[in-house]
């Protein structure tokens, strides 16, 4: 809402030395209410939430201010302290000039336009201390690698076929993949032939050339990159999945990185770059709950909404390392967001490998492997070197982006759904059903697993179903909200259970009818917030776990409006009653009560049946018997937890749900 301007600073300054003599407002609070009050009454105003974070006698507090500062948090933070930096991101509708005066009248620096945002500056102030360390997401959560190459289980074949996609004629030729990373050499011998500076930037030092420091802390772009370009037939360091492709690189990793930089790197050229590669996020430590912070969401939202001509860019992302840290990728928000694409491994055994996380949000998984005494990925590295060493999942994304590449060679029209739908209809999970539980098949017959997504992507069949795809229907979004919601309790004891229904708002303009995504945004405190483990019954009987049990997390935080979210009611109806399951699992033995404050479906699909859904067949009929098995064992966690289950009447459902 805009507001009419005061132009005395003078006056506002004489107003703020007030009010301070009336309240006492610790001095680290100052200038960020000094900015406040001077944006709330300068023309063009426009609020924003900004929460400030100190550290002072041990404790962290929050001031909470209205300012037209875009919100630099996390979309949650833990009850931790936290390091701030120097910089912020605010919009002023005034322009430029305007910008530039405010940042004087306050004493802070007007730097630059954030790229890719009208009206949206940098301002920064010394003595700041930074908000996040640039290792502690470029060396420790960051640490995510793959492989490449065909295997065997139990003398069958495990293969992602990439050289029948290669057969097929689809080289990844026309299409631009950028890494956002660490930097990217790209004057290697096997890089240079296919480097696009187009596509490339450093945020870092803020110039053209992403090249790295040549140290092992930022060799990581440069091996990512190789995967996908590396040229043929020159007896080099190997092959890349998409040779013929473009590939750029964004340089951000290396050095202070926030939420600005994420923006910028997220929403660099989006109508030339068509995939963007990220293998980086949270800490993977079992205890951080984190996602984009206010202005890389927005940078997403643009990319799909506007990149690619509209068709939307392909953000393809890292699931995660944190599995010995019994870390879940739910707790990660770039993956539980809709727009990215999250993939997961799957060592040379067809198992998951011990670092791998999981969750409802997995769409997809490549190769990659448990053990460094295991074949590994050849790929390149920085001073013109090859290596045999890449492991870990960071390399499944920009596995899986090269795979993409492959299918928008074959059809360049497709939009960001398009990829989303082709790559669950695609990856095959035959391979790894007889060695892996977890497996359940939903009410349009996907198989799905929280470890693997819809299973081990199929370059071929990629390729081959892109080649002739036509466009799904247009995206619509119901929410389903409870305006007076009645809170529940949770306990060490039993399983707390909410029942609601939705009709997928139907005989309304956003109608769905066929499910793609679910995100269930939850507001719950438990003191420990690690016990908790969190199942969700579909209307079809599809049950997922959004969430589960997190020894490491001890933090008494909860979740704050959090959306944990699901890919495996993919094509199912969602009309009918949905069951949500709360239950401390821990096993610690120690009585505790917390409460569910409130909870919103949103739902996203589409009115219309898309037409693969009558025109493909989906698994062979022979597997049908190993499904039966798979399925069977995946069961047995609902029907032996069925005696803990709060008594409820069968009509005991939130009635009061509005849907919008």
């Amino acid at each position: 809402m805009k507001q009419n301007c005061v132009t005395n600073f003078t006056e506002i300054k004489l107003m703020i030395l007030f009010i301070l003599l009336l309240v006492q407002i610790p001095k680290t609070y100052l200038i960020s209410l000094i900015i406040s009050i001077i944006i709330i009454i300068s023309n063009g105003c426009e609020t924003f939430h900004q929460q400030i974070w100190s550290t002072n006698s041990n404790e962290t507090e929050t001031v909470t201010l209205l300012s037209k500062f875009l919100q630099l948090d996390k979309l949650q933070e833990d009850n931790e302290k936290e390091e701030y930096d120097n910089e912020w991101v605010v919009e002023i509708v005034g322009g430029l000039e305007e910008a530039r005066d405010i940042a004087r009248a306050v004493g802070y620096k007007f730097i630059a336009p954030v790229r890719g945002f009208d009206n949206v500056y940098i301002f920064s102030k010394e003595n700041y201390r930074k908000k996040r360390k640039a290792d502690d997401k470029s060396t420790l959560a960051l640490c995510r690698h793959k492989q490449k190459s065909s295997r065997t289980i139990n003398g069958q074949p495990i293969s992602m076929h990439v050289i029948k996609a290669w057969e097929l004629g689809y080289t990844g030729k026309g299409v631009v993949v950028t890494i956002l990373d660490d930097g990217m050499q790209h004057n290697h011998t096997d890089i240079i032939r296919n480097y696009d500076p187009h596509a490339s930037y450093d945020l870092n030092d803020n110039d053209p050339d992403p090249m790295p420091k040549f140290n092992k802390m930022n060799r990581h772009g440069t091996r990512c990159a190789g995967e996908i370009v590396m040229t043929p037939n020159n007896s080099f360091c190997g092959v890349g999945i998409a040779y013929n492709a473009k590939i750029g690189g964004i340089r951000m990793l290396d050095g202070k990185i926030t939420d600005r930089i994420e923006a910028e790197a997220l929403n660099y050229n989006i109508n030339y770059i068509d995939i963007f590669s990220a293998s980086w996020g949270p800490m993977d430590d079992g205890k951080t709950v984190e996602g984009p912070g206010r202005l890389t969401q927005k940078a997403i939202l643009k990319g799909i909404q506007q990149g690619r001509n509209g068709k939307g860019v392909i953000y393809v992302w890292a699931s995660g390392n944190g599995g010995m840290q019994d870390d879940d990728c739910s707790c990660d928000g770039y993956m539980d967001s809709i727009y990215t694409l999250s993939v997961s491994s799957v060592t040379e055994d067809g198992t998951s490998p011990w670092y791998a996380e999981k969750c409802a949000a997995t769409l997809t998984s490549t190769f990659s492997t448990d053990h460094y005494d295991k074949q590994m990925i050849a790929t390149t590295d920085i001073e013109n070197k090859c290596t045999g060493t890449f492991a870990g999942t960071s390399a499944s994304a920009p596995m899986a982006a090269a795979i993409i590449a492959l299918g928008l060679d074959a059809n360049p029209s497709l939009t960001w759904r398009d990829v989303q739908h082709i790559t669950v209809w695609t990856s095959d999970p035959i391979p790894l059903l007889n060695i892996n539980n977890g497996w359940n098949k939903n009410a349009r017959g996907l198989l799905v697993n929280s470890h693997f997504g819809f299973g081990l992507m199929d370059a071929s069949a990629f390729v081959t179903v892109a080649k002739t795809w036509k466009n799904v229907p247009a995206q619509r979004a119901c929410a389903t909200i409870f305006p007076t919601f009645p809170k529940r309790e949770i306990n060490d004891k039993s399983v707390t259970v909410i029942k609601f229904q939705t009709d997928g708002c139907m005989g309304q303009k956003n109608e769905i009818n066929f499910l793609e995504h679910i995100q269930l945004v939850l507001d719950a405190y438990y003191p420990i917030r690690g016990h908790l483990s969190i199942l969700i019954i579909s209307p079809k009987g599809t049950k997922t776990e959004l969430l589960s049990v997190r020894r490491r997390d001890k933090s008494s935080a909860g979740f704050q409006h959090w959306p944990f979210m699901s890919v495996h009611t993919w094509g199912e109806n969602p009309r009918g009653i949905w069951q949500l399951h709360i239950e401390d699992k821990s096993m610690a033995n120690k009585a505790m009560t917390g409460i569910v404050n409130n909870i919103t479906l949103i739902i996203y699909g589409t009115k219309e049946e898309p037409k693969h859904y009558k025109e493909i067949k989906r698994y062979r009929g022979k597997n049908e018997a190993i499904i039966g098995k798979q399925l069977l064992n995946s069961n047995m966690f609902f029907k032996f937890n069925r005696h803990l289950l709060r008594d409820f009447d069968t009509n005991d459902f939130m009635r009061d749900g509005k849907h919008c």
